[in-house]
């Protein structure tokens, strides 16, 4: 990058075009991306100093308000370089030029974090060693997880710990961390690094050297592909008369040389026809840059005041505009709140955070109730990630915000789908469920059943109202009735006469997580499934923002208390596709909805036919209703609503036989409250008055 007090200095085109030797030396360097994160005031940005030979545009807390508030409020970048370990120079690199980028702590700015963080290949962890893990380090580690894959942790603040008794301290809080990280994906035996990068006293940095030994040592060699259709992510704009508009930042895909032309999506129309004058690296000119590299790129007839972060992509690979797009979602089991449908959420794409209204909904199978919600045969879970007609989602040309993906995506990734189904209808979730959480539902008595990993393998414990009421060794599910039972035709219930249903309403989305937790298990009697439950999110943006379909996406609760220690990141996912915020009916979401009612009496000529009340209004047009299925709840019976009697609302349901264990009257009147309910589906987004079953 460059100073902007020596913007004179910017070169012309011409001088860059002659550059060849610069460019071809520039090649014998890898660029790695290094995050240094953590809790305000944990030293990141004295670090930084402490490392940086080179600084940039945007390094160091030049921001005004950073240097008044004594905190980083935007991304900051400067830099390194090091003589390549063996292992990089048998890929013909001879220097690493370590970027570091410098994210703030303070706990308002935490979307800056999430943003910048897609550009980092590396995280480092800056935890003060006398004060531990506080609120903001434990997002920062939740922001390594999903967008790295390798992790340092530096203990800084070392000089503060007396000498004598530093060794031994030390050693007790790196064990204290290791128990700690040993719960995250990056596993307990983690590299440590103990440093002073600005000791109280005023003395030089304590531990520099052998952490830069250590980033040496434990860094992986990036994976580059100058080849792929060329992204540039920006984090920085300014001006240089007479030159054009610098931006700062780093490609995310191919490369780029000067005269190649570009578009910058943000400024729509007035963003086309633009061309790359010149390009430096760390105050360098150079003729290419490619996927990694940290690069300035100055660009002719561009306001740089219409800028302020965004991308910049190749004119062959245009961006869509999102309003609203289906995603492939993963929650967070750090964060603790509920994870709604309808809840508004802070949704991070690209470099941009925006207000989105979350809906969120999974695959329905067929496994639970084929004759109400779902006959297709393809709408297995593996179908559902495999399908590829008549889908809409990422190209394998397409270009990505992201240059690789984190350990919590890399052990999601692989189950997820690259493409949306349109045709297929999909199951209306309340809440997002949790990866391997138990499976929870209301019977159809109303009682509470929990069903959870148990002790053994083999097993699932076995929870009614909050206490533990056994081991489930096999599961049997009829879904002509809903009736969930285990071994030995025990029923899930209070009592031995429980009926053991789970009502229509939540019997798609229990199935659906059941099966997947019971062949987890190894508990026998479900129909097998492959890979891991598919959790979906329809986002609808408060405004439109330019990103790539296939990028990486975090939603998060940012107007959550700061000063909690609370993570306030719900979940992670991938963007399949973009639809018009208009056109959200075309994703089918069922929802089951229900009425219900009471049986009043059994007609006299028809012991099958009975009256029935309270379940509409005497002004409801029951035509709607008529041919649909009725279910009588405490014996599961089925009948069908065959049209309405008097003019109070009252209606006759048929059934296939007499109804057992009702108790009646003389006069045929019903005794007690025999409850039945009308099941039936609704899409999402669609306003017909048709009532489906």
């Amino acid at each position: 990058f460059i100073n902007r007090q020596s913007c004179n200095n910017w070169p012309l085109p011409s001088a860059v075009a002659m550059s060849d030797e610069k460019g071809k030396v520039a090649r014998k360097a890898i660029n790695v991306n290094i995050g240094i994160l953590g809790h305000i005031d944990s030293g990141k940005t004295s670090l930084c100093k402490a490392l940086s030979t080179i600084t940039s545009t945007a390094s160091l807390d030049k921001h005004p308000q950073s240097q008044e508030r004594g905190i980083t409020l935007d991304l900051g970048f400067s830099s390194f370089a090091t003589e390549a370990p063996e292992r990089f120079q048998a890929e013909g690199y001879e220097t690493i030029q370590f970027c570091l980028v410098d994210c703030p702590g303070h706990a308002s700015l935490i979307r800056t974090v999430i943003g910048g963080a897609q550009i980092i290949d590396l995280c480092a962890l800056v935890i003060d060693a006398n004060k531990g893990i506080q609120a903001q380090t434990a997002e920062c580690l939740v922001v390594s997880e999903i967008l790295a894959n390798q992790l340092v942790v530096i203990l800084n603040k070392i000089d503060m710990i007396p000498e004598a008794k530093r060794e031994k301290s030390l050693k007790s809080v790196i064990k204290k961390l290791q128990a700690t990280f040993a719960a995250t994906k990056f596993g307990g035996n983690l590299p440590f690094a103990c440093v002073a990068a600005s000791p109280q006293d005023g003395s030089p940095s304590l531990g520099v050297d052998a952490l830069i030994e250590l980033l040496k040592s434990k860094v992986d060699i990036p994976k580059r592909n100058p080849n792929g259709p060329f992204m540039f992510s920006f984090d920085h704009a300014f001006p240089i008369k007479g030159q054009g508009t610098v931006l700062t930042g780093t490609i995310l895909s191919g490369s780029v040389k000067p005269q190649q032309a570009i578009v910058v999506p943000s400024l729509g129309e007035a963003g086309k026809g633009k061309k790359v004058r010149s390009l430096q690296m760390f105050k360098k000119p150079v003729t290419e840059a490619i996927q990694g590299d940290r690069v300035a790129m100055c660009v002719a007839a561009l306001d740089a005041k219409e800028l302020e972060r965004g991308i910049v992509i190749g004119e062959k690979f245009p961006v869509p505009t999102i309003d609203a797009c289906v995603c492939v979602v993963n929650r967070l089991a750090y964060f603790k709140q509920n994870v709604s449908t309808k809840a508004k959420f802070h949704l991070t794409l690209g470099h941009q955070t925006v207000m989105a209204t979350a809906h969120f909904f999974c695959p329905l199978d067929g496994a639970a109730c084929p004759s109400s919600t779902s006959t297709a045969a393809g709408n297995s879970p593996q179908a559902q990630a495999d399908k590829s007609a008549k889908t809409t989602g990422a190209s394998g040309t397409s270009p990505t915000l992201a240059m690789g993906c984190g350990a919590a995506v890399a052990d999601k990734q692989q189950g997820w789908p690259t493409t949306f189904d349109f045709s297929q209808n999909y199951c209306h979730l309340d809440e997002l469920f949790l990866d391997r959480a138990p499976v929870e539902y209301t019977n159809s008595e109303g009682d509470e059943v929990k069903l959870s990993a148990g002790a053994e393998p083999g097993t699932l414990e076995f929870q009614l109202n909050g206490e533990v009421r056994g081991m489930v060794t096999e599961l049997r599910f009829e879904s002509a009735s809903g009736k969930l039972t285990i071994q030995d035709g025990l029923k899930l219930g209070a009592t031995v006469d429980s009926k053991s249903v789970i009502p229509l309403k939540d019997r798609d989305r229990v199935i659906y997580l059941l099966r997947f937790l019971a062949q987890r298990c190894g508990v026998v009697g479900l129909p097998p499934v492959e890979g891991e439950p598919l959790g979906y999110a329809l986002f609808i943006l408060e405004r439109p923002v330019t990103c790539p379909i296939g990028s990486l996406l975090i939603a998060s609760k940012l107007d959550f208390d700061i000063h909690s220690p609370n993570c306030r990141m719900a979940l992670f996912g991938r963007i399949l596709c973009s639809i018009g915020a208009k056109d959200t009916k075309s994703v089918r979401i069922v929802k089951m909805k229900s009425k219900t009612g009471f049986l009043d009496r059994v007609d006299k000529q028809d012991s099958t036919l009975l009256i029935c009340r309270d379940m509409f209004k005497a002004d409801t047009d029951m035509s709607l209703f008529y041919g649909l299925k009725i279910i009588h709840e405490s014996s599961g019976a089925e009948g069908i609503l065959e049209g309405s009697y008097g003019q109070d609302g009252k209606f006759k349901v048929r059934f296939k036989e007499e109804l057992r264990g009702i108790k009646t009257d003389a006069k045929g009147q019903i005794k007690g409250d025999e409850v039945i309910t009308l099941y039936f589906k609704k899409y999402n987004f669609e306003q017909s008055k048709k009532i489906l079953q």
